[in-house]
């Protein structure tokens, strides 16, 4: 599969996604906070779904926490609608939508669903 579909393919939150509104898994305090100024204030980054990161095709943990990408993660869409509501898409982001690969209006469904 294309590298970028595969890391755009995912279009819709999970049902404990950390960017839902409600029903989001509970993170340490100020975390998700940190995570959404993380992306905006460096669009080159990214945040890959959690359970494509915790999963039997994710990478590797080291004992410090520190985690190693295995190629099969995708950026999580509540972080992916996130950024569309801020109008403040990654770079990697208006790459796939430079190329075909994604497109602005993939998150448009559940933007109302992701905090603000």
């Amino acid at each position: 599969m294309n590298p970028m579909k595969q890391h755009f393919r995912l279009k819709k939150p999970c049902a404990n996604c950390p960017f839902l509104k409600e029903g989001a898994i509970s993170l340490s305090p100020g975390r998700l906070e940190g995570i959404a100024s993380s992306l905006v204030k460096d669009d080159h980054s990214t945040f890959p779904c959690h359970k494509a990161v915790h999963s039997k095709r994710g990478g590797d943990w080291d004992e410090e926490g520190n985690y190693s990408p295995s190629g099969h993660e995708s950026m999580c869409a509540g972080a992916a609608a996130y950024l569309m509501k801020k109008g403040r898409p990654t770079v990697g982001m208006r790459f796939a939508f430079a190329t075909g690969d994604a497109s602005p209006s993939d998150w448009d469904s559940v933007i109302e669903l992701v905090i603000d």
